[in-house]
């Protein structure tokens, strides 16, 4: 049964901050250790192709309880070009004011996740047999 609306963020906000906190944990610690070898744009890239697999699987089964079908992850790439544009575009922002790289990506990440969350929604339940647990 979906919570009514304006109730919160709900069982599946709740776990996709949980699958989002540990894919998150993930990549953040392989960006420290890239950064130290490459620009930080060209560590976040790599970390973010990696992260791309990750969440799709976390979201899919998880998340949204959808089967993962091959349409849903030939499209599912593209939540995730808006929210790597718009990260890329903040860690931009943020290294050229004078903050480091990490603290750049961690203040991106904050502020595009509620985007994340509304475009995995969309593509995950459109699918038959989502469950809106």
């Amino acid at each position: 049964m979906r919570p009514p609306t304006g109730s919160g963020i709900g069982p599946q906000g709740v776990r996709f901050l949980a699958s989002g906190a540990l894919n998150t944990l993930v990549t953040y610690a392989l960006y420290c250790v890239l950064v130290a070898f490459l620009p930080p744009q060209a560590a976040y890239a790599l970390v973010f192709v990696l992260g791309i697999g990750l969440a799709y699987v976390l979201n899919a089964r998880f998340v949204f309880g959808a089967r993962m079908r091959a349409a849903s992850a030939t499209l599912y790439p593209l939540v995730y070009i808006v929210q790597y544009g718009a990260s890329a575009l903040l860690i931009a922002l943020f290294t050229g004011a004078g903050l480091g790289p990490r603290l750049a990506l961690a203040i991106a990440l904050v502020v595009v996740t509620p985007l994340s969350f509304v475009g995995n929604r969309l593509l995950l339940t459109r699918q038959d047999g989502a469950r809106s647990r």
